[in-house]
């Protein structure tokens, strides 16, 4: 299958999308389209010194669906929270699961959690650092893997980091903070005694740390100006009156000191500002941190919201707001999908007098059929193309406007 696609991507340009990702049938990631996983428990990645010297073995859970056949997985690699103080990896095992099911590899981490007085701020800016290095070392573990043995068949270009609390603030600083940002001195400071930008928490440091997205679940930032144009991809969640992660930028409550974030709506708004594609869930509650996940429907809903947001990454390409298909989508049908003698092409909005064009192409990248629309609602006969699966491009000039997949019965 993955040659077939491949095949595909070199003869017809169209559909590189569709090509680069061969596991992207429509299932896959959106729905749990796994029976089973394996599981791998206390993987080390790392190791390093906490704040009281002590030398903390570094470990992760790795989950993956059972008798994959794809040879290029995204890898989601998920961060608990605990403001630095607490939590473990088996905090969020059943996420790792859920996602796994979907066809994910998925993995919990393990990272240095604050062992001395918490007597200041500083104290939780050096926690955060060090959590930053340790989830730097845990991207490089399977980056290594995919370039060395492969035992998880990782597709590197798809590697996302999703997190709540103190685990989204970690995975939102590996994103957006680097050497080109505006740093505060004692920030910088901290981050050069950790290693400088690529960490000191495992020696591998010539593999590379690629994140596609991030999924902040009440998650913040420092400053939120760290996002920049062309980082990658945000999905936020926050509950509106969320007190010990304020939504905007806001003073947390969760310390008896002072400390500051910009939430989940900030990030955000700067997201929206730097045109990185970006998605946010907004919890209606009176109170209460990360309270979305307590209620079954409101849960479900959250995470089928990710689901589909790491889908239209992966499958559908999206990059950035000026890629972004969501408005597009919605005004283009094509119906029945299975279909058999007939194909409707139902568009809204559009202007007809630019040159639309649907074209059909069989899975070796050959053209079976193409032809120009005219009208808000169009009917293609297909009477004369044998049962199989087929792919499809709508192209208004040299724009494409939507690829999918057609099966003709």
């Amino acid at each position: 299958m993955k040659k077939l696609f491949f095949t595909l991507f070199f003869l017809t340009v169209i559909f590189s999308a569709i090509a680069q990702n061969p596991t992207c049938d429509g299932n896959r990631y959106k729905n749990f389209a796994f029976g089973a996983i394996d599981s791998t428990i206390n993987v080390q990645y790392g190791q390093n010194y906490t704040m009281n010297n002590v030398l903390d073995t570094l470990l992760m859970d790795i989950y993956q669906p059972k008798s994959d056949v794809a040879t290029k997985r995204p890898l989601i690699i998920i961060i608990h929270g605990g403001g630095f103080t607490s939590g473990t990896k088996e905090f969020y095992s059943s996420l790792c699961r859920y996602f796994a099911y979907k066809g994910f590899v998925t993995a919990t981490i393990n990272y240095r959690l604050i062992d001395v007085p918490l007597v200041d701020s500083l104290t939780i800016t050096e926690a955060m650092i060090k959590a930053m290095s340790d989830a730097k070392a845990a991207i490089r573990f399977f980056v290594e893997d995919a370039a060395t043995n492969n035992t998880y068949k990782i597709d590197t270009n798809n590697i996302f980091l999703e997190g709540g609390s103190a685990g989204a603030m970690t995975a939102s600083q590996v994103a957006y903070l680097d050497s080109s940002d505006n740093i505060s001195t004692y920030i910088m400071n901290l981050i050069m005694a950790n290693g400088g930008f690529k960490g000191n928490s495992s020696t591998n440091t010539s593999y590379s740390t690629p994140i596609k997205g991030v999924i902040s679940y009440s998650g913040a930032l420092w400053r939120k100006e760290w996002i920049s144009p062309g980082e990658p991809a945000l999905f936020c969640a926050h509950d509106d009156l969320d007190t010990i992660v304020p939504c905007n930028y806001g003073l947390s409550k969760a310390q008896p000191f002072a400390v500051y974030f910009y939430g989940s709506c900030a990030m955000q708004q700067e997201a929206d500002l730097k045109g990185v594609y970006n998605i946010i869930y907004i919890n209606n509650s009176s109170s209460g941190h990360m309270a979305y996940f307590g209620p079954p429907a409101i849960k479900d809903t959250l995470l089928q919201k990710t689901s589909n947001y790491l889908y239209d990454i992966i499958c559908n390409n999206i990059l950035s707001i000026k890629n972004d298909q969501r408005n597009i989508d919605s005004k283009i049908q094509l119906y029945p999908n299975p279909a058999k003698d007939r194909l409707t092409v139902q568009l809204s909005d559009f202007d007809f007098s630019k040159k639309i064009k649907l074209t059909i192409v069989n899975t070796q990248g050959q053209t079976i059929k193409q032809i120009l629309i005219y009208d808000s609602l169009t009917n293609i006969k297909l009477d004369n193309i044998a049962s199989g699966v087929y792919f499809y491009q709508l192209q208004n000039n040299d724009a494409i406007l939507k690829t999918g997949k057609i099966i003709i019965v």
